[in-house]
């Protein structure tokens, strides 16, 4: 018991927004309480009153940190890079996979259904990175209509690629499903020093 207690006593703010975000993953949204998240931790609740208010609150900040942390921060890391847009876009595709960073996707949409201040920020969430790869694609000098087709495709793929069969998939598998998917929908081929050259389309 005391391990426990000593364990409760250490988690911070970050810790119960990851754990609330793996145990909606895990255990869809019905799984969203703070006596499950605790459980599904191994603690007790009782740190959960020192980082916030109520759960009320708690879904506020959740919600928050997914866009947060799993927008905004991989997205200004993406668009720091050098390089063509072609090249900026595959970088964002790898970085994906290779962090997980879409793992909780299909969570969230799933619960966004369910709930609809969550759905505010799903959808928030969806434009904006849409807005972002589409304006990828505007650079690489694609008609609008175009720009606006390939980013769906490209982000439907990405928001349901983490499923359990792709979770069978190694990594070095993904990358390289990642390298022909971002030459089909961009007419440029990544070569092995991740400079990318246009192709015929």
């Amino acid at each position: 018991m005391a391990g426990k207690a000593a364990k409760t006593q250490r988690l911070g703010t970050h810790d119960w927004l990851a754990g609330a975000l793996e145990t909606l993953r895990r255990e869809g949204v019905v799984g969203v309480s703070v006596e499950n998240v605790a459980r599904c931790m191994g603690v007790t609740k009782g740190s959960f009153y020192h980082h916030f208010r109520d759960k009320e609150e708690f879904i506020n900040r959740l919600l928050e940190y997914w866009e947060t942390e799993l927008t905004d921060k991989i997205d200004g890391h993406i668009a720091h890079l050098h390089g063509k847009p072609a090249e900026q876009l595959l970088a964002l595709l790898e970085f994906i996979a290779e962090n997980e960073t879409n793992r909780y996707d299909a969570s969230m949409h799933a619960w966004a259904l369910h709930n609809e201040r969550v759905a505010t920020v799903v959808r928030q969430v969806d434009q904006k990175r849409l807005a972002y790869v589409r304006d990828l694609f505007l650079k690489m000098g694609f008609p609008a209509e175009q720009a606006e087709m390939r980013s769906r495709l490209s982000y439907y793929y990405v928001v349901g690629e983490h499923t359990a069969l792709a979770e069978e998939r190694t990594l070095e598998d993904r990358l390289e499903d990642i390298k022909l998917r971002h030459e089909l929908l961009t007419g440029w081929r990544a070569a092995a020093n991740g400079v990318t050259k246009r192709v015929r389309r």
